[in-house]
């Protein structure tokens, strides 16, 4: 295998990846209309924790560097929170 052939694969990892990020925004602002729906707060630190718990294990599990996927899904979380900012509350509701 050549380095381009590489490269190659690594651009459709992150295209994938890219796509994947779209589509956890997407189901962000759909929780967000649930949660203003039922009046829960956009901010969940129990949830937050299970989630980051979850990266933890699976990082641990694929022997992938634990703190850089942890920071990664910190990042996820609160686009996720400002995705559903955007959609509650300021008449934005998908």
């Amino acid at each position: 295998m050549t380095i381009e052939e590489i490269r190659r694969q690594i651009a459709e990892v992150d295209d994938r990846l890219m796509e994947l990020i779209a589509r956890r925004q997407e189901l962000a602002g759909k929780l967000a209309v649930l949660k203003y729906r039922e009046g829960q707060p956009i901010v969940d630190e129990r949830q937050r924790a299970v989630v980051l718990q979850a990266a933890l294990e699976k990082a641990v599990e694929l022997q992938v560097n634990p703190e850089y996927v942890q920071e990664i899904f910190k990042i996820l979380i609160e686009m996720s929170e400002e995705r559903q900012r955007g959609c509650s509350g300021e008449g934005n509701l998908p």
